[in-house]
């Protein structure tokens, strides 16, 4: 899944992402920053920097969590106004250990990862013990590179 074009911005300057001709096919989406120095090319999926050439079949995104950065990135928003959770994207990482969770539940907050055990606000991605979700704001979507 890669981020919609008109949705594509660049992280170090947040101008448009420009796709590389003949790099469109899904599992490999390139884009390009024309105004970075050194014009870099960058993963139309996660975001992150490109290695290698675009367009060549051995290179790939050195992301190895792609795919998971990709869907926080593009997933859409809880709208349910009864949710405590409202205005969050529907997934979230796990800040310890990177799985995909997303919410249950409109009354609470913290959710457990189920990969790692780990027990954090869904809201602003701090460990539930250092959070007073009265007053937490909501974190934006998740971006990291593994």
């Amino acid at each position: 899944m890669s981020i919609p074009r008109a949705a594509a911005k660049c992280r170090t300057c947040s101008s448009v992402l420009y796709p590389v001709q003949g790099t469109e096919k899904p599992s490999s989406p390139v884009v390009q920053c024309f105004t970075c120095p050194g014009k870099p090319f960058i993963c139309g999926t996660c975001l992150s920097p490109w290695q290698g050439r675009p367009g060549d079949a051995k290179t790939l995104c050195p992301n190895n969590r792609c795919a998971v950065v990709g869907t926080l990135l593009t997933c859409g928003l809880i709208t349910d106004s009864m949710n405590q959770v409202r205005g969050c994207p529907e997934f979230r990482a796990c800040p310890k250990c990177y799985s995909l969770i997303m919410h249950i539940g409109p009354l609470c907050s913290e959710v457990n990862c189920s990969e790692c055990d780990h027990y954090f606000c869904y809201i602003c991605l701090r460990d539930s013990a250092e959070c007073t979700s009265i007053a937490c704001s909501t974190a934006g979507r998740q971006w990291f590179s593994t």
